[in-house]
């Protein structure tokens, strides 16, 4: 069975995870931009393309932190628990910016590519975690 190659998700989870309305892209494409404890979440959700970019900036000096484009193959998701607020992304494959082809895009989506999971916490403070 194929993988579905949208991104899946309640806008409403997106919403309560960043408390922030996105802006959208001539192509589709959903920004989020948060502001935390002297960092920046900058949030891109390109839907039917799969594709989500997560990049974390060191507000003070603009010096970027981390930068990474992943393509999700399971489903958006909000938590809220002990452990804080959070988005969880399921079954997500890192992809090059740089390098990006077609070719590549089609291997991220392969049911054979071993997808890994990545949270992207909101509070008690901003994080990312790519396992």
């Amino acid at each position: 069975m194929p993988l579905i190659r949208e991104l899946q998700w309640d806008e409403l989870d997106l919403l309560q995870g960043v408390e922030t309305i996105p802006t959208e892209g001539a192509d589709g494409s959903l920004h989020y931009r948060l502001r935390h404890e002297g960092l920046v979440l900058l949030l891109s959700l390109w839907p039917h393309h799969g594709l989500v970019d997560v990049t974390l900036v060191q507000a003070a000096t603009e010096a970027a932190l981390l930068d990474l484009t992943v393509a999700v193959r399971g489903r958006i998701r909000y938590n809220n628990d002990k452990g804080g607020e959070y988005l969880a992304f399921h079954d997500c494959v890192l992809v090059s910016r740089l390098a990006s082809s077609e070719e590549q895009l089609e291997a991220a989506f392969s049911p054979n590519a071993y997808g890994r999971h990545m949270t992207v916490a909101t509070r008690p403070h901003l994080s990312v975690l790519f396992e």
